[in-house]
């Protein structure tokens, strides 16, 4: 990123082009898309700008950065712009921090500078089932909304809030959890690929990596989604859940464990142990030495298959905020998903 050039609001075109100006022989501006992201500041802060920055290198973008802070004493908006960008291709981006009743002009000041024509992703990095004024201004610019679970402070509310928000207005919606277990998903579905094989599902354990980071402190959410995305395409109905993350359901069992692995994301999936009705156990484990590949040992009472290895992908930063940028629509399973979650968390387990 360039040094960032502090402006007034009304400048902020302005200056860009007097830096592209400058630039002229070094990079070539160039921008797929607007990328507004809202953030309130806090120790994620430089985590969530690290990422984007990531993003907009690997797929330039006008980056409209919102930095909200709670605890000002005294309101403040202040606006600053910077280009970002690898090689001879690089983007703007937009800086706007901001505090007290000022957060109200925010609106005003975004509006002149998305790029007309070019699809609006926003980046929800706060709890949405919290009450802020800049929510219902932002959703209505944008073209696909996409949230951050990790900051929802309880998964039920959490899960309410995104399905009424696709109701009411229909947009695009996306979850940067969800894309992070897509290879989760990929594996299940290959290895249960028909419809006999699914309903001789009997018990599935899963087990996520509980090592927080200053970061990622609820982490469960990943192991959650995965059951409840299982048990929401069985359609299974769910009669008991314990605190201790048992779940039985009308002829089903699913349980929740953690273990901790210093190399691995939070809350990233690590194994996935399954049997069936007859006799089987799928085991789906990550590989301590390697552990962006996943080993899957399929085994019965008469035999034991050979184990063979599956390559997830590797979890670079900003990856899952690529993903979910790049897809189009709303996921029907991920809504069905979040249907089955309030059935699950209905006694705020997460």
């Amino acid at each position: 990123m360039s040094v960032q050039q502090i402006v007034d609001p009304e400048k902020i075109e302005s200056e860009l082009l007097r830096i592209w100006e400058e630039l002229s022989k070094e990079k070539n501006r160039a921008c797929l898309f607007n990328l507004i992201v809202y953030n309130h500041l806090s120790n994620r802060t430089d985590y969530i700008r690290d990422i984007v920055q990531k993003v907009s290198e690997k797929y330039p973008c006008r980056v409209l950065f919102i930095s909200t802070d709670g605890e000002a004493t005294h309101p403040y908006l202040k606006t600053a712009v910077s280009v970002v960008g690898q090689g001879t291709v690089a983007c703007d981006y937009i800086d706007i921090g901001v505090s007290g009743d000022d957060i109200k002009k925010v609106p005003y000041i975004l509006t002149p500078h998305i790029i007309p024509d070019l699809p609006v992703c926003l980046l929800w990095t706060g709890d949405p089932a919290k009450e802020h004024p800049l929510f219902d201004p932002l959703i209505k610019m944008a073209d696909r909304v996409i949230f951050d679970s990790e900051e929802a402070d309880n998964l039920l509310d959490y899960s309410k809030k995104i399905l009424q928000i696709r109701k009411e207005t229909n947009i695009d919606v996306a979850d940067l959890n969800w894309a992070r277990m897509e290879g989760w998903r990929d594996i299940l579905a290959s290895i249960f690929h028909s419809q006999e094989k699914l309903e001789q599902i009997q018990t599935i354990k899963i087990t996520h990596n509980a090592k927080e980071t200053p970061f990622f402190c609820h982490l469960r959410v990943q192991s959650f989604y995965l059951l409840s995305w299982i048990s929401s395409r069985l359609n299974w109905t769910l009669k008991k859940a314990t605190k201790e993350l048992e779940f039985t359901f009308e002829k089903q069992k699913g349980e929740i464990h953690s273990a901790e692995w210093e190399k691995l994301g939070p809350g990233t999936i690590i194994a996935v142990d399954i049997t069936t009705d007859d006799k089987h156990t799928y085991e789906c484990a990550r590989i301590p030495s390697q552990y962006h590949y996943v080993s899957i040992q399929i085994s019965s009472e008469e035999q034991c298959q050979l184990p063979y290895q599956y390559l997830l992908g590797r979890t670079a930063k900003g990856q899952s905020l690529v993903q979910e940028i790049i897809n189009k629509g709303t996921s029907s399973h991920y809504l069905q998903m979040l249907e089955k979650l309030n059935e699950l968390d209905r006694d705020k387990l997460c």
